[in-house]
């Protein structure tokens, strides 16, 4: 059963007619200053279960003064700085909910000489991706297990910073397959400089010329996992692991338009992993088979089964990782083969990182998509639309 039924959002929005959208920032509802009018428009919120960071852009109307030719940053200190907390919230009629949860990464002051009126603030938010890809160093971790590392980088000062801040909600860490059942948590292996005893090796992990994103990207492809927030809520899991349909979709009268597509091109048949294991000498490979159907006809699995991808890589150190890296790249280039953009009437309940069941679309056309990307805009005259991205594997 579906998460979210889309009669029911028409009912609860009251027909998607009167779009909504509120703005926090520094903890304070724009739309309550008193001093004049904060006007937000052009709102754009990008979410994303990819790799990435999600981003808000919002511009600020009647933020500059004609009369003496100034912003009136004096007034809007609290809100605008760097680094402040910025919260989203659209809808429709009497409900919103919050659709972002970050931090002021860049404000711009844009003036317009001829429409001196229409010159405006524009504010750039990020979450907690932007913080992560600012550093970069080479350090040995009290982590043994990949997982606990992540954790460990995420429980720095920083973050726990945004956290204090109301940036961030919460933080959920999956353990990766590395990690045995019941494996101690942190460091738990040797101590720093092989002190753990003669013989005994420091098996601590390293981060090298890499930023905090950087380390967790890394990780997240070396397992096949997902690292993204949504709101204030971070999360770094299995890929895909959550297979309960966020939503049945079928011809709506929410839907505005739609483009579904297929495309073989980069789609193969077999993927190969090999390395060597550098202790016995010996050679380690994986084949990973992709099974999906790639057409309503028969002419393009030929085409695809004869397709191989040999993937050389000497960081791989057992058969279980070659076969998790396999796992990884068959399932990274399958998804290839569908696409799907669909524009809604404005929903904020769609987040990424989520499947999607489209039923009644025709033959190719009906299949199940894994939603990537979310885009969340309110445009001028009020209107409130949501975009969906995303990708299939198989027909």
């Amino acid at each position: 059963m579906a998460s979210i039924d889309l009669d029911e959002l028409y009912t609860k929005y009251e027909g998607f007619y009167e779009p909504r959208v509120a703005i926090e920032m520094g903890g304070q509802d724009i739309s309550e200053f008193k001093k004049f009018t904060i006007e937000p428009y052009d709102i754009s919120v990008e979410l994303t279960s990819d790799l990435k960071a999600s981003v808000a852009t919002f511009c600020l109307a009647n933020t500059y003064d004609a009369a003496s030719g100034g912003f009136r940053t004096k007034d809007l200190k609290k809100y605008i700085s760097l680094g402040t907390d910025v919260t989203i919230y659209m809808g429709h009629a009497a409900s919103v909910t919050e659709v972002f949860k970050g931090y002021v990464a860049g404000v711009d002051f844009v003036y317009d000489f001829e429409s001196r009126g229409k010159s405006y603030i524009r504010i750039t938010a990020m979450d907690i991706k932007g913080i992560m890809m600012a550093n970069n160093y080479s350090k040995r971790l009290k982590a043994n297990y990949y997982s606990d590392a992540v954790k460990e980088i995420l429980d720095q000062q920083v973050y726990q910073n945004l956290q204090n801040n109301g940036v961030i909600d919460s933080i959920t860490i999956a353990d990766t397959p590395d990690k045995p059942a019941g494996g101690a948590p942190g460091g738990g292996g040797a101590a720093p400089g092989g002190a753990g005893g003669a013989g005994t090796p420091d098996i601590r992990i390293e981060m090298v010329a890499e930023s905090d994103y950087d380390f967790v990207v890394k990780v997240a492809k070396r397992f096949n996992y997902e690292f993204f927030s949504l709101g204030g809520n971070v999360a770094f899991r299995k890929a895909k692991s959550n297979t309960q349909p966020l939503a049945e979709i079928t011809p709506h009268y929410s839907i505005l338009d739609y483009n579904i597509g297929y495309d073989i091109t980069g789609v193969v048949g077999e993927v190969k992993v090999r390395t060597l294991d550098v202790g016995k000498g010996t050679k380690i490979e994986v084949k990973k088979k992709n099974s999906g159907k790639f057409s309503m006809g028969s002419k393009a699995k030929p085409l695809i089964s004869s397709q191989q991808y040999v993937y050389i890589d000497s960081s791989i150190e057992s058969q279980t990782d070659a076969e998790r890296r396999a796992e990884y790249i068959l399932e990274d280039m399958s998804y290839r083969l569908g696409h799907i953009t669909m524009t809604l009437r404005g929903m904020p309940e769609f987040v990424p990182g989520r499947f999607v069941t489209l039923k009644g679309f025709g033959d190719g056309a009906s299949n199940n998509y894994y939603i990537t990307d979310v885009k969340h805009e309110y445009m001028g005259g009020g209107r409130y639309v949501t975009v969906l991205e995303g990708k299939a594997a198989t027909l």
